[in-house]
């Protein structure tokens, strides 16, 4: 038998047990402890953004392209004396004239009227005049019914028929909106010389009256409108040809224009007086 004051061996490891128990009880509430008596971290501080910095987190600004050059030109003129051709529409002097599905082109009360049904329709006129190389033509453009994006303008150095969507010429054109363009055809291929620009010098709309002018001398082109020059290029695919006036519809079901105060200055014979 054992003594009562000995313990039994079951006893032992139980005590043991209970030991670790109390000790990872006492070890827990000490972390615990701890932890709430330190303090929380300090937040980092993050610093202000410079204006430097909002400058360059910003995207680029975007820029209109610039518009063409403007330049005054009440002396365009000087030297060059009467015109070598005018023509003020009182009679016939031999423009192309007609009708066909897509319009016609008359003279009625004293000017030279194209009006082009439906939309995407061309219809032009040359003048009576010879082939020019260099020269100076003006003309007055009297937009009676135009919409937007409908165009009408000069038709110079042409050669051929006369047909505008086959041959080969230029054209300076204003817009119904009020806009400038430019543009070549060969055998009916356009490229752009100066894109749809809007320009401040054209009158816009109808009715409305501008006056409209090409310089054309050797390669440098020069286009005014309403006594300004608008804008200035150089080509040199088309040496000379014939000179007539266009009108061209984009969406709208009639476009007319008429066109007055016709003026041909010949710059090579003028040269040639000097």
């Amino acid at each position: 038998m054992t003594s009562g004051s000995g313990s039994s061996p079951h006893e032992q490891p139980a005590r043991r047990w209970s030991w670790r128990i109390s000790l990872s009880i006492l070890s827990s509430a000490a972390c615990i402890s701890f932890a709430a008596c330190t303090p929380p971290p300090e937040p980092i501080s993050t610093p202000s953004p410079t204006d430097s910095d909002l400058i360059a987190s910003q995207p680029p600004e975007t820029r209109a392209a610039p518009l063409p050059t403007r330049t005054a030109i009440p002396n365009h003129r000087i030297g060059l004396g009467e015109a070598d051709f005018e023509d003020n529409f009182d009679v016939d002097a031999g423009w192309d004239t007609g009708a066909s599905p897509r319009g016609a082109v008359s003279r009625l009360d004293d000017k030279l009227v194209i009006s082009v049904q439906g939309p995407s329709s061309t219809l032009s006129s040359l003048s009576p005049t010879e082939p020019f190389a260099d020269f100076l033509v003006e003309i007055e453009v009297h937009s009676e019914i135009c919409e937007s994006g409908d165009e009408f303008g000069l038709m110079i150095r042409a050669g051929g028929s006369g047909n505008p969507t086959q041959d080969s010429h230029y054209r300076f054109l204003i817009t119904c909106e009020g806009a400038v363009r430019a543009s070549r055809f060969l055998s009916g291929a356009e490229a752009p010389i100066l894109p749809i620009t809007p320009s401040t010098d054209v009158l816009p709309g109808a009715p409305a009256v501008n006056r409209i002018a090409v310089s054309a001398v050797g390669d440098e082109f020069r286009f005014f409108v309403n006594e300004m020059q608008v804008f200035q290029a150089e080509d040199s695919e088309i040496p000379s040809g014939r000179i007539g006036v266009i009108v061209r519809s984009r969406r709208g079901a009639q476009t007319t224009v008429s066109f007055d105060e016709f003026r041909v200055w010949d710059l090579a014979s003028n040269q040639a007086d000097e």
